[in-house]
């Protein structure tokens, strides 16, 4: 097994494929920053959650980035086992709430532990190597679910702080989010002690509540960035028409999908087991021009990918059962016009709203780059915090 002392880093993220694509991302971008002020690049742990799933995804994300050093990314399978006992699946969002505060404090404990001693990973190619938490310098965070205890340089990135949508969760209730407030309020000041321990906080723009007009900084660390995500590549590759499936499972698209055909529209989907008739692709292609809708969950990734793509977005209706940032999300989405909310349309009427929703796309994108001069959140965060960090280690 291969050992090594050079400096590390750890990614600290949210449930789903998104946060873990979203970090790597990060990371490299943190890493090139980092190398052009003059610092040495930083190996990065990831939390391996996902099994093979995840090692696959990554590949297929970062195969070109990560020729010149393959392995800056490498996975820990404990760390991923403990996160996966605190990190919402497929229960209920109250029951997944009940097991993180009943749990979070135990996973911090046991991830402090297993940090601060050898740490077994295994490399993108399936090289086992072994790294030592005394030699973790850096933690970037995309929505953290918990403390990892490491005394090191933090940084933290989200959409909106879980505090702050568990609080604005409480005010709604009823019928709409069917979450008790008395579990709302423990979650908040659960996720509050999470958040507070970071050096500098970036929040995007457009997002959760940030897109606001009264918007207002939890915390006076914080910093409004672009959207954190890679700029999607062009796709030129030679498709039929069709739309891209990233959500499955939900009442009414399949609906969709059965009138998408009757246009002479193919269902791609990364899962084609998931969505019964669809053909294998990789996200990729939703840029091509031959795609006409995403069909996804209103996770921020997906949003921002239509957004900046042109292909069009719709999103389910809140399920009252589901994550509140769900409902909080659709609600912006609505509010900007930069996708669809899907409450039984056919396709024909979401057809029609295409022209106009690209335009909102437009000017949302306009706004951004009117404002930053760049529409890659990344590469500002990597910005600040590569800069902070660089600052404070010649110091």
């Amino acid at each position: 097994m291969t050992k090594t002392k050079k400096q590390i880093g750890i990614l600290n993220f949210a449930y789903g494929n998104g946060p873990f694509i979203r970090t790597c991302e990060l990371a490299l971008a943190f890493n090139d920053e980092l190398e052009r002020l003059g610092g040495q690049r930083i190996q990065f742990i990831v939390p391996w959650i996902y099994g093979d799933k995840q090692a696959r995804i990554i590949r297929e994300e970062f195969d070109k980035r990560l020729v010149p050093h393959p392995d800056e990314l490498v996975l820990d399978p404990v760390l991923g086992e403990i996160l996966s006992g605190i990190f919402y699946a497929h229960s209920g969002f109250s029951d997944y709430l009940k097991q993180w505060l009943e749990n979070v404090d135990i996973a911090s404990e046991k991830i402090k532990k297993h940090l601060s001693g050898s740490i077994k990973c295994r490399t993108l190619s399936n090289i086992p190597i072994r790294l030592h938490g005394e030699n973790i310098v850096v933690e970037l965070s995309r929505s953290p679910r918990v403390v990892f205890g490491v005394d090191c340089a933090g940084y933290y990135t989200s959409f909106g702080y879980t505090s702050q949508i568990c609080k604005k969760a409480e005010e709604f209730g009823g019928e709409r989010i069917d979450i008790s407030r008395k579990l709302l309020t423990e979650a908040s000041s659960a996720a509050a002690e999470v958040e507070k321990r970071y050096k500098i906080h970036a929040i995007a723009w457009p997002s959760t509540f940030s897109a606001q007009p009264d918007y207002k900084p939890l915390y006076s660390s914080e910093v409004m960035v672009p959207p954190i995500t890679d700029l999607p590549e062009i796709n030129t590759d030679p498709i039929e028409p069709g739309v891209f499936v990233t959500v499955s499972g939900i009442p009414g698209f399949e609906k969709l999908y059965k009138e998408a055909e009757t246009f002479g529209l193919k269902i791609y989907c990364n899962d084609p087991a998931s969505v019964p008739g669809s053909v294998k692709a990789l996200p990729k292609i939703i840029p091509n021009k031959n795609i006409k809708f995403q069909f996804a969950r209103s996770g921020w990734g997906s949003v921002w990918l239509s957004m900046y793509c042109g292909t069009p977005l719709v999103v389910p209706d809140f399920n009252s059962q589901d994550d509140p940032e769900i409902f909080f999300n659709n609600k912006t989405i609505e509010r900007l016009g930069i996708g669809v909310v899907f409450k039984g349309q056919k396709l024909a009427d979401l057809l029609g709203q295409v022209e106009t929703i690209n335009n909102n796309c437009r000017m949302v994108c306009g706004q951004i780059k009117s404002r930053w001069g760049t529409l890659d959140g990344n590469k500002i965060c990597a910005r600040i915090f590569a800069k902070d960090f660089y600052r404070c280690k010649i110091k």
